[in-house]
């Protein structure tokens, strides 16, 4: 069984696309300035790093469940000081993102209301198999955070999405 309940990782995804989505309101213009004091990036690269990087994660999710994938190894746990971040339900600031899921310079919005509606569809997806996640066995290795099981994918996808929700909300200021 996993140390993040899933249903509740769900749960909280959900609340955070819905801020989300009062976020977008804003339209593309409120949304494409950085402010350097705070981030290189626009609220609107955050939005797309984001996207790009929970698609990822979904995935991960997706493929343990299914047993599919190149990444899955049987076993293996975070290193301490990762444990410790998944433990507090916070990224420290300031951690780099992987050159992988880096926004592109110009976001395009449709790009990104595509990429945004593509998590809330895997999101959806995942909701009924909640207790398959909690005890999916494999675990798919994370760039910063080592092997995370389904659970553990989950827990820092929603908590990555609260990290960079907040820099988005101190952008916009």
């Amino acid at each position: 069984m996993t140390e993040y309940p899933p249903d509740a990782e769900l749960d909280q995804l959900r609340r955070l696309y819905a801020t989300i989505d009062t976020v977008l309101e804003r339209g593309v213009e409120g949304l494409d300035r950085a402010e350097p004091a705070i981030s290189q990036w626009s609220a609107l690269q955050h939005l797309a790093h984001l996207a790009l990087a929970n698609e990822l994660s979904l995935q991960n999710v997706k493929s343990l469940l299914s047993g599919k994938g190149r990444l899955i190894q049987a076993d293996g746990e975070p290193p301490p000081a990762a444990r410790a971040v998944l433990a507090a339900g916070r990224l420290p600031k300031g951690t780099p993102a992987p050159r992988m899921v880096w926004p592109p310079e110009q976001v395009q919005w449709d790009f990104l209301l595509e990429w945004l509606e593509g998590n809330r569809t895997d999101i959806a997806a995942l909701e009924p198999a909640t207790e398959a996640i909690a005890n999916a066995p494999g675990r798919i290795p994370h760039q910063q955070l080592g092997p995370l099981s389904a659970g553990g994918c989950l827990r820092f996808c929603a908590l990555h999405t609260r990290h960079h929700l907040e820099i988005v909300d101190a952008v916009l200021g």
